[in-house]
């Protein structure tokens, strides 16, 4: 799997002692400097092993040999959402209403921790760093991930911050649904690239929105409407799409917990 910076990562289940692990191989393509990769290796490493919470892998080592870099975490059974989307699985308003609250439950743990010190924000939460065991939710990779205070790592490179340069001149458009899947522009190029790449809850809640509009992705058929906006063509409720709408602006919600206690309100309408 791509990682960004020159970079890349294969994931690899390995067995022990009759327990199964997953193991992140992370590799130079040599477009990198071997300290920026290690900086940014030690950080996933870091943040992982303060990580606490029953629906992220815990963490078990991290090692280095010749050159190659291992994180290493508990193995979960299960698929991920985007495999389940792409095999035609078509979610249901309820089924995505569970999943949404689940991954809010997980990211209100993530950004407000027992120690402040620790809050992280994933930044990368999409289809594929989503995993479903039965009827619960995992979330994995947290190599974008970083610390809310920046004190905690003042030197680590952020390769979100070249990977989306703000475009001053695009347009805020709304995005069509054929955008979705791609995760490309959701509300529009300029927000996205915005809320993304930004150090606060608000870029995982925008990451929320994007995973909602994603997982109703296989119920279009007709090649026809994925010209208009996503919100015209899935048979969605209106508070449901109100609730979405809300996480992809840079005007909705704040923190984890507003964005939970709203969705409570909908879910029992």
């Amino acid at each position: 799997m791509p990682l960004g910076g020159g970079s890349y990562g294969v994931v690899l289940k390995a067995t022990r002692g009759g327990r199964s692990y997953a193991i992140k191989a992370i590799i130079n393509e040599g477009n990198e400097s071997s300290e920026d990769l290690i900086m940014r290796f030690n950080l996933e490493s870091e943040i992982l092993s303060r990580v606490n919470h029953p629906r992220i892998p815990g963490f078990v080592e991290a090692f280095s040999q010749a050159s190659v870099h291992y994180l290493v975490q508990e193995y979960i059974e299960g698929l991920p959402l985007s495999y389940l989307v792409q095999n035609g699985h078509r979610f249901t308003e309820a089924e995505v209403k569970g999943i949404i609250y689940q991954l809010l439950v997980i990211l209100k743990a993530l950004h407000n921790p027992r120690l402040p010190k620790n809050a992280v924000i994933h930044r990368d939460l999409r289809l594929s760093n989503l995993m479903l065991n039965g009827d619960n939710l995992y979330l994995i990779d947290f190599g974008m991930a970083r610390f809310i205070d920046s004190g905690q790592c003042p030197q680590c490179l952020d390769p979100l911050q070249k990977k989306f340069v703000p475009v001053h001149h695009l347009k805020d458009n709304y995005a069509t649904v054929k955008d979705a899947p791609a995760q490309r522009h959701i509300p529009g190029p300029h927000t996205y690239q915005l809320l993304r790449r930004e150090i606060s809850p608000r870029s995982d809640l925008f990451g929320v929105g994007v995973v909602a509009v994603d997982m109703f992705t296989s119920w279009v058929v007709d090649e026809m409407l994925f010209e208009k906006r996503w919100d015209e063509v899935l048979p969605l409720s209106e508070p449901f799409k109100k609730f979405i709408k809300k996480l992809l602006s840079r005007e909705g919600f704040t923190t984890s917990a507003e964005a939970l206690e709203y969705l409570s309100a909908i879910k029992k309408s």
